[in-house]
């Protein structure tokens, strides 16, 4: 056996090296711009089925995706996991199914090539990121709450010590409803022992987001204990992000964070907004207890989704052995290992944080940074705004972790920040004394199979060599999939604004199709999708040159020439309804609709869901500041 682990280890140490000298070889060889990716070559690999249950090979099969992503930090992390994970892996036949030891020291040997060539492809794109990576990180790794599923069961001794002290609660001081079962008693037996730092870093953590998160509950009339959720989910760490992707407080995956509002794209991540993301989890959770008629199914389906719920309830009442006089609850269900733990370690933090003292945890009172909001209307670099607040740009990042960059989105008319509490009146004065036509704006594009530097430079109307130094470029190669940050000047971005006004007017009077432009889209992805060229665009559109907004509303078809009369005629009928009706208003440019304020919602929020300015909001309801409160009915027009 020594001499097999041995042979195992020497084999990766001379994988490894194999790998740095194939690494720098690989250096010297010039690769087509339109050669395959890495990644897609790295997704294309195969490897047995019983390798596949390997924890090295799922961590770097979630490397390999957030490299596909361009989120090389979270590829980083999952790389570094993977290769600790292959060195303490042991040749088990009984637990991977391998038929002998050659077969496993195989695997090791490839898989330490795969890791190393991984890293490999990462770094350079890390170190062009520069502060980015080094001195602000925006997620953490950390997965506490629900790791170590496979507890040993409780011994008489400690079981009789975790009830005895349960049998003296008033249950009725509970929100949430609670059964101190086995399984109940052993997460309060794991979080109180093996888990004790983590949860009582959480508990000290959670005393800053109390106030706020009670103020969202109470309002949305929840039970206050659902707060130990985020406890599980994030031991209430804001950057706090899972391989699944999930992110914030409350832990959304992409797709469930956007379907309650928590916008994400290559600038912002919403779910990373404690207020925000608070509003979205409560109504998330009541939707499923809604549907479910019970807090703890709710807290299931929170955790494996609504559909695998449904399913193990219908299982439970095909079940022959089954009471039918009896209720289905929660602890009737057949649920995935880690949904089996996740309610009954929810309902664990709940009873320990009532009771930290008696669980031996010392919980230190904290309070989040008071802050105050200021709206910028142009795009703004965070140094910058750091510099008028008077603060460093660390303090600036830390208020605003839903910013995924080093700037506030580009191209969207406004955008409340968070700035130090005291600071605004000194910031609004440094603010308006800035030269805001010498900030840049960006757009990010993700490069396809046979571009070039040449033929995306053209596309923009920006030079190769700004391409180049805004992306810390040596040279003019590139390759597919890679994200490119392109330098659009804003003085170019607002001649193409002024420009556009008439025009968007004009297209809405005219036969031709029409296309409002979304953040991320250029004139490039626009034709490829309508099937016209960036220069019949241009052409259509009155373009002097590749800039497009987020808002704009861009001619996508040939339009037919309409006659004088035809326009004057159109007219007419709509100046008559105009005087006949006035709620809701109608202004030559379309109708007004209702919109009421959801608690939580700023201007900005209602402007993305619009797709309108703020400054059009503000306007068109004659506010004298862009402050809204909940309840409140704006008018928008369509």
């Amino acid at each position: 056996m020594i001499l097999s682990l041995k042979r195992g280890a020497f084999l990766l140490f001379a994988s490894v090296l194999a790998c740095i000298f194939v690494s720098c070889a690989a250096g010297n060889v010039y690769t087509p711009e339109a050669e395959e990716s890495f990644v897609s070559r790295a997704m294309s690999d195969w490897v047995a089925p019983e390798e596949e249950m390997r924890e090295s090979w799922q961590q770097y099969q979630f490397a390999l995706q957030a490299m596909e992503e361009g989120d090389w930090l979270v590829a980083r992390h999952h790389l570094d996991i993977a290769l600790k994970k292959l060195v303490a892996e042991r040749y088990d036949s009984a637990y991977y199914n391998l038929p002998t030891p050659e077969r496993d020291s195989l695997y090791r040997v490839e898989m330490a090539h795969k890791i190393i060539l991984a890293l490999d492809e990462i770094y350079p794109e890390i170190l062009e990121m520069g502060e980015e990576a080094s001195e602000y990180v925006r997620y953490e790794f950390e997965e506490e709450g629900l790791d170590n599923l496979d507890e040993p069961p409780l011994d008489s001794a400690a079981l009789l010590e975790i009830e005895s002290f349960l049998d003296t609660l008033n249950r009725a001081q509970f929100t949430l409803p609670v059964e101190f079962n086995e399984r109940v008693m052993q997460e309060i037996q794991y979080l109180s022992t093996r888990a004790h730092d983590f949860t009582e870093a959480s508990l000290s953590r959670k005393t800053a987001f109390d106030e706020m998160i009670f103020a969202k509950m109470d309002s949305l009339e929840m039970p206050r204990d659902l707060i130990f959720l985020a406890l599980v989910e994030s031991g209430y760490k804001i950057k706090a992000y899972s391989r699944a992707k999930a992110a914030g407080l409350w832990q959304f995956i992409p797709s469930t964070g956007k379907r309650y509002g928590l916008y994400q794209d290559f600038w912002i991540d919403m779910r990373r907004n404690p207020e925000l993301s608070t509003v979205a989890a409560m109504k998330y959770l009541r939707r499923l207890h809604d549907e479910f008629g019970d807090w703890l199914m709710a807290m299931a389906a929170y955790n494996c989704g609504e559909g695998c719920v449904r399913k193990r309830i219908r299982e439970a009442k095909e079940d022959t052995l089954r009471d039918t006089t009896q209720a289905i609850t929660y602890w009737d269900l057949n649920l995935p290992k880690e949904t089996m733990h996740y309610v009954p370690r929810i309902l664990a933090a709940m009873t320990i944080g009532h009771y930290p003292e008696h669980y031996g945890m010392q919980v230190e009172k904290r309070e989040r940074a008071p802050f105050d909001t200021v709206t910028v209307v142009e795009f703004m670099p965070l140094d910058q705004v750091a510099k008028a607040a008077n603060v460093d740009l660390k303090t600036i990042q830390e208020l605003n972790l839903e910013l995924n960059r080093w700037c506030t989105p580009p191209k969207e008319t406004g955008y409340v920040l968070r700035i130090p509490e005291g600071s605004r009146d000194s910031f609004l004065v440094a603010y308006n004394k800035m030269d805001k036509k010498s900030f840049s704006r960006w757009q990010y594009h993700k490069v396809a199979g046979g571009e070039n530097l040449g033929k995306i430079s053209r596309q923009y109307g920006v030079s190769v060599r700004d391409i180049q130094q805004a992306n810390h470029l040596k040279n003019t190669r590139i390759r597919r999939g890679q994200v490119l940050m392109i330098p659009l000047p804003a003085s170019a971005y607002s001649d193409s604004k002024s420009k556009n006004s008439g025009k968007e007017k004009a297209s809405k009077n005219s036969s031709g199709r029409t296309y409002k432009v979304r953040s991320g889209d250029n004139l490039g992805s626009i034709g490829r999708k309508f099937g016209v060229s960036v220069s019949q665009l241009q052409e259509w559109n009155g373009l002097s040159d590749a800039s497009i907004y987020a808002g704009q509303i861009l001619v996508v078809s040939k339009p037919a020439k309409a006659s004088k009369a035809k326009t004057e005629k159109s007219e007419k009928p709509a100046e008559k309804s105009e005087k006949k009706k006035e709620n809701p208003p109608k202004t030559e440019n379309g109708e007004f609709i209702s919109h009421k304020v959801e608690s939580g919602e700023s201007l900005w929020d209602i402007s993305r869901k619009y797709g309108v300015t703020i400054e059009q909001i503000v306007e068109w309801n004659k506010k004298k500041s862009t402050k809204v409160k909940a309840g409140e009915v704006l008018k928008i027009r369509q």
